[in-house]
């Protein structure tokens, strides 16, 4: 006899939700869950980084996998091997802290260079703070989390069908989980740290421009000296044509509320610029003028307009 599905019910309101209209609920209610107060405390609770530690910090759809396959495989000299990057890298702030945690020894046992990645989107201010440990921060042009998430989290999310770009810029502007206010406190939270010895910050665009540049920068943050095969091997599998590739070693967690079926790819483009196949330029300057507001309302002097409106 088949087991029942845990997950039926779950299912079975997600498909009601959406048939009485409720899909960008759908998207609120489940940002709401990922960045409630207590679960973003609870995700590293009690947790003190040591040396071994790389964290991957970065604002979802910003080059995470990217930024994590660097690092991987610089921990392993450009020779780390998995079915899923998952395997080998903690993610506590997941739905369900899946699939290793961060006291399971299979994420550093067998690293030459005895470091392991550990992965998060957590702004700055709930990630454990540690001089031993090292900090990969990648910065992207919001215009591009803009479309990037629209292509992965809305076929994720299971609400592909029912909301269209127009709807998803309309939450990405309001939403105060997941929108404006949301890349703002993120990216300003790593910035202000950005000269201390233990923080690297990068930039999507400079990274898409010259890898061999960030694997080197970040190489020499993380304090892994390589041979010039193993140089070669890391910016190899760190291209987006060996990603891409290999795409499924970088597939999302199926939500449990969606059937984990046509799941979208974790890698799409690996490229800077793009905003304008879903956008107008009078829809992507609203979201320009609204993240420069919020900065200026923080009196940040964050370089916004020099790092993503240049030329627009």
């Amino acid at each position: 006899m088949q087991t029942p599905d845990r997950y039926t019910p779950l299912r079975f309101a997600h498909r009601i939700a959406k048939r009485l209209g409720l899909s960008r609920k759908i998207v609120e209610m489940a940002s709401a869950v990922l960045r409630s107060e207590r679960k973003m405390r609870a995700a590293f609770a009690g947790y003190t980084p040591t040396e071994r530690d790389v964290f991957v910090a970065t604002y979802v759809k910003s080059g995470t996998n990217w930024a994590m396959q660097i690092c991987q495989q610089l921990a392993h000299r450009g020779a780390a091997e998995f079915d899923h990057i998952h395997d080998l890298v903690p993610w506590p702030d997941n739905v369900d802290g899946r699939p290793i945690k961060l006291d399971d020894p299979v994420s550093w046992r067998d690293s030459p260079t005895g470091l392991r990645v550990i992965k998060t989107h957590l702004e700055e201010a709930y990630v454990p703070r540690s001089d031993a440990a090292r900090y990969v921060v990648v910065l992207r042009d919001p215009k591009e989390i803009l479309v990037s998430s629209y292509h992965f989290l809305a076929p994720l999310l299971g609400v592909a069908d029912t909301l269209d770009p127009a709807d998803w810029l309309d939450l990405f502007l309001s939403s105060t989980e997941t929108g404006v206010e949301a890349w703002v406190s993120h990216t300003l939270g790593w910035w202000d740290r950005r000269r201390a010895p233990e923080v690297l910050v990068l930039f999507f665009a400079d990274m898409t421009r010259d890898l061999p540049g960030a694997v080197d920068r970040i190489a020499a943050q993380l304090g892994v000296t390589l041979s010039s095969d193993e140089r070669a091997a890391v910016i190899e599998r760190s291209g987006i044509g060996w990603m891409k590739a290999n795409n499924d070693k970088f597939a999302p967690v199926p939500m449990p509320f969606v059937q984990p079926t046509h799941l979208p790819d974790m890698v799409r483009r690996g490229a800077s610029g793009g905003s304008t196949e879903l956008y107008t330029p009078e829809q992507l300057a609203r979201v320009d003028a609204l993240m420069l507001a919020s900065l200026a309302r923080r009196g940040s002097a964050f370089p916004y307009a020099e790092r993503f409106m240049h030329g627009q």
